[in-house]
């Protein structure tokens, strides 16, 4: 069972659980003007100050930017809203109809969408909120492992009750075929952690088409329901933090074109950890282009 502790040490934890932000609206009704929330509207929902989340957001950049944090001006506040802006020296400030005000400072200001905020709840150590989080992303964990277990459970005897009565009935190959079957349930779960790990070492597929990465990306946006231009940007991410390679500096879109050849490994691998990220096995998502194609 995980414990709140490990939750808050291990970011492999948080990865697992960071796409339920469900969560967020269960625990404390989150009240946005957009998708996002900035930087004190995250300290107002966890009830802590904003220097607080501040230092957090400071301690953890890299892996909560991977959820997609950016800097946005003023006008991305007013989209849909109704509301007045004032322009200031070096600021403007937005004044909505429900009484609410925003700052946002001429070079614009981070915003965080719901998955930034629900990582950030991970973090936050003394927060009443975040700790109610966690509870509730423990639950879900919890109570996940134990459904698949027992559907494991439950498969397993079935497949032996199919053997005991083909024992029972003399029907040898009834018994060959019931015992097939147990073997390949018991394989299952190690064949797809091979597969994964290939995967995670880039070793499942070489892309000799390059744009055999459209399809991809477009695949796990599907599956993830997520934006194209997120996946996109996560990728890009994964490269520039965790492989030093920063394709945006070398030139202009599309920037997968600026790759090199003995970095193509990297995309893979970046790839397959943004597939294991939102739980979604890399090895479906390959082994699907091997059999499309993968062609744009």
């Amino acid at each position: 069972m995980i414990k709140e502790d490990q939750l808050l040490e291990q970011r492999e934890l948080r990865d697992k659980l960071v796409n339920r932000v469900d969560v967020l609206e269960k625990v404390k009704e989150l009240l946005l003007h957009t998708e996002s929330a900035t930087l004190n509207q995250v300290a107002d929902f966890y009830e802590v100050d904003s220097e607080t989340v501040k230092k957090a957001y400071q301690r953890n950049k890299d892996e909560i930017d991977m959820d997609g944090v950016v800097v946005k001006n003023y006008n991305y506040f007013l989209t849909g809203q109704k509301c007045t802006i004032k322009k200031l020296v070096g600021k403007s400030m937005v004044y909505y109809s429900n009484g609410d005000e925003l700052t946002v400072p001429n070079r614009g200001i981070n915003v965080f969408p719901r998955r930034a905020i629900l990582r950030i709840g991970m973090l936050l150590r003394d927060s009443e909120i975040a700790k109610e989080i966690r509870n509730q992303l423990l639950n879900i964990e919890e109570k996940t492992s134990t459904e698949i277990k027992v559907q494991d459970l439950n498969e397993e005897q079935k497949l032996m009750l199919e053997i005991g009565m083909s024992v029972a009935s003399g029907n040898t190959n009834a018994l060959a075929i019931a015992s097939a079957n147990l073997v390949a349930f018991k394989n299952r779960h190690i064949e797809q952690l091979q597969q994964d790990n290939k995967a995670l070492a880039g070793e499942i597929l070489t892309w000799e088409d390059r744009s055999q990465i459209n399809f991809a990306i477009r695949k796990l946006a599907a599956t993830s329901h997520q934006q194209v231009g997120y996946v996109w940007n996560n990728l890009y991410k994964e490269l520039k933090y965790k492989h030093h390679i920063d394709v945006k500096l070398r030139g202009d879109k599309p920037y997968i074109e600026h790759v090199k050849e003995n970095e193509w490994s990297k995309v893979m691998k970046s790839f397959s950890a943004i597939c294991e990220d939102n739980d979604i096995s890399p090895s479906d998502i390959l082994n699907n282009m091997k059999v499309s194609g993968g062609t744009k």
